[in-house]
């Protein structure tokens, strides 16, 4: 995206008060919804002793960590460093580690953990996911690269345990 197409995206966003102050709120609250079910259905699983609450902690866990520190190594511009605009969600100029999405990273991981114990709940918490990595791109706060890494990133932990 362009510059051009980022701003478009804020304006029409900020077009009236009530659209922004929704989207703001949507855009808050996805990422905490998703963090807010796994981690009371982690709970659910260890207070039960479930021989799934390993790999469930495990995979977000480690994507997490991993992730954290890929953003810190690689360190990234964000597209309203590179492309001068005014981004629709809060944003710190210079604040760089925009690849990957650790917002999309961590939703990803926690569809992927889902999906280890149900394919619905896994479908349903994947859409999540979507919905969260579009709305970093919309917010201008990501790039869609970002976004898409950020997505994938969470594979290979997954496949660990899957295959394990």
């Amino acid at each position: 995206m362009t510059a051009a197409h980022y701003q478009a995206c804020t304006d029409w966003l900020n077009r009236t008060s009530r659209r922004a102050h929704l989207f703001h709120r949507l855009f808050r609250w996805l990422p905490i919804l998703s963090a807010l079910c796994y981690l009371g259905t982690l709970g659910y699983l260890f207070w039960c002793q479930s021989p799934e609450w390993p790999f469930f902690l495990g995979v977000p866990a480690l994507t997490f960590l991993a992730v954290t520190l890929f953003r810190k190594v690689l360190n990234a511009p964000r597209p309203y460093d590179c492309l001068s605009y005014t981004p629709f969600l809060p944003a710190t100029p210079g604040k760089g580690k925009s690849l990957p999405s650790r917002h999309t990273t961590s939703a990803a991981a926690i569809a992927l953990a889902f999906l280890y114990l149900s394919p619905w709940a896994g479908l349903f918490f994947s859409i999540l996911a979507l919905a969260v990595a579009v709305s970093r791109v919309i917010g201008g706060v990501h790039f869609v690269r970002d976004v898409t890494i950020g997505l994938l990133f969470s594979l290979p932990f997954a496949l660990l345990y899957f295959l394990a």
